[in-house]
């Protein structure tokens, strides 16, 4: 594993989203040539600690794996909604 694996393996900082939160993106073989993607946020607000986590993985043998961009953004609005619950 390189140096750059290493740090793209490591969930990053997320703000404006609870007190503290972070983002793990991670494609992962499933099957035969299928790659599966899972987004996680976890967040704390108050004394709660939230795990939103979304898995997708293609169809087709020859389907390209899921796009990385649109599922941290379905995870994160969702995440954000949940945040704004917590906060009322």
């Amino acid at each position: 594993m390189t140096e750059l694996d290493r740090i793209r393996d490591q969930p990053r900082i997320l703000t404006g989203l609870g007190d503290a939160a972070y983002l793990d993106d991670a494609l992962t073989a499933s099957g035969s040539a299928a790659q599966r993607r899972t987004v996680t946020v976890v967040f704390r607000t108050s004394n709660v600690i939230v795990t939103v986590e979304y898995t997708e993985q293609p169809t087709g043998p020859n389907a390209a794996a899921p796009d990385s961009q649109e599922l941290q953004e379905k995870t994160q609005a969702l995440a954000a909604k949940l945040a704004e619950l917590f906060g009322e």
